[in-house]
């Protein structure tokens, strides 16, 4: 915990690190998602891990970030092929690591 997070409370709100998003990229491997999709999962939630974090807003997926992409995904199909059912699969992974 910064400095910042002790004098002016920053941000409290669970999130998914990279290294818990690595953990739910292997659960979905370990699930039967072929590369390509897991590939498509990264194209959609990976660019948060590319923006520096700060000592009030620290990387990773916050669950509004989490659900709105998911909103993205369930309407967007055709963009990028996962089914209802794997991207479910995606959305609980991320989910029971918030």
């Amino acid at each position: 915990m910064g400095l910042y997070n002790i004098l002016f409370g920053g941000s409290s709100k669970k999130r998914v690190t990279e290294k818990e998003y690595r953990k739910a990229k292997g659960e979905l491997y370990t699930e039967g998602m072929s590369k390509f999709h897991r590939a498509k999962v990264d194209e959609i939630f990976s660019p948060e891990f590319n923006i520096r974090g700060t000592d009030s807003h620290p990387r990773g997926l916050e669950a509004e970030e989490i659900d709105a992409r998911i909103k993205w995904m369930r309407e967007n199909k055709i963009k990028h092929g996962l089914s209802d059912h794997e991207i479910t699969e995606v959305e609980d992974s991320f989910k029971k690591r918030l």
